[in-house]
């Protein structure tokens, strides 16, 4: 027990229990948006939100597999287990982008300020709430294992490691979003996800639209990051 208490436990599984919680009001109100016709438009997002609790399974993973196992094994199966918490941690923040669904999905009338229709906000802020929860769920994972990475090679190596993953969850948002490849197309079709980026990164268009679509996703997931790392150390001291 005292190796898992230098990673912040028991106080990680207080903050998942409020996650936990905090996923279950917002599918809660996911559910309950109707459209006028008596359809259910955002049931797609459980599984989204599934998808983004993955991440936070394999870090607790990590967790206690750095804890407990012997160092024959150790490195291997925090390689394994690492590389799939990578694969999988974009599901996290993407739920950002879920916001588009908003717009994509609300019936507007052009006749009038769709703005002044209650209905309007009780979407934008319910699936406003899951972008949250995305991002809440993306940093509590990459906080957890930037911890391991900081005990293991100092500081400086942890928050490079952070930013690299940062950036590549950046991308890894932008194939899902605008590709539609998923985090097993990796293992499951390798051939045709190297044929597909050769295309896109030499394509001048196609990498024009990827630059300008990562720099902002970066900015925004290393900003909320930050701001929620700083808010938990300052809790510390």
């Amino acid at each position: 027990m005292e190796k898992l208490n230098a990673l912040h436990y028991p106080g990680k599984i207080y903050l998942v229990i409020v996650l936990s919680v905090a996923t279950l009001l917002s599918l809660i109100s996911v559910y309950n948006i109707q459209t006028p016709e008596g359809s259910r438009p955002y049931l797609f997002i459980f599984w989204d939100t599934f998808l983004a609790w993955v991440p936070v399974g394999f870090a607790v993973m990590l967790d206690v597999l750095f804890s407990y196992t012997r160092k024959r094994v150790r490195a291997l199966l925090l390689i394994i287990v690492g590389a799939a918490w990578l694969f999988f941690y974009p599901n996290a923040p993407y739920l950002v982008t879920d916001l588009l669904h908003v717009f994509a999905r609300y019936s507007l009338d052009p006749t009038k300020r769709f703005w002044s229709d209650i209905a309007f906000w009780q979407h934008l802020f319910t699936i406003f709430t899951i972008a949250m929860l995305g991002l809440l769920l993306g940093a509590y994972s990459l906080f957890s294992v930037q911890h391991l990475m900081r005990i293991s090679f100092g500081v400086m190596a942890s928050w490079i490691f952070a930013i690299l993953v940062l950036l590549l969850s950046s991308f890894g948002i932008y194939i899902g979003r605008f590709i539609r490849w998923n985090s097993w197309d990796v293992i499951m079709r390798p051939g045709h996800i190297l044929q597909e980026l050769i295309v896109m990164f030499t394509d001048r268009s196609k990498l024009y639209h990827i630059v300008s679509f990562c720099k902002f996703m970066f900015m925004v997931l290393l900003i909320s990051y930050v701001l929620i790392y700083v808010i938990t150390k300052v809790r510390k001291v």
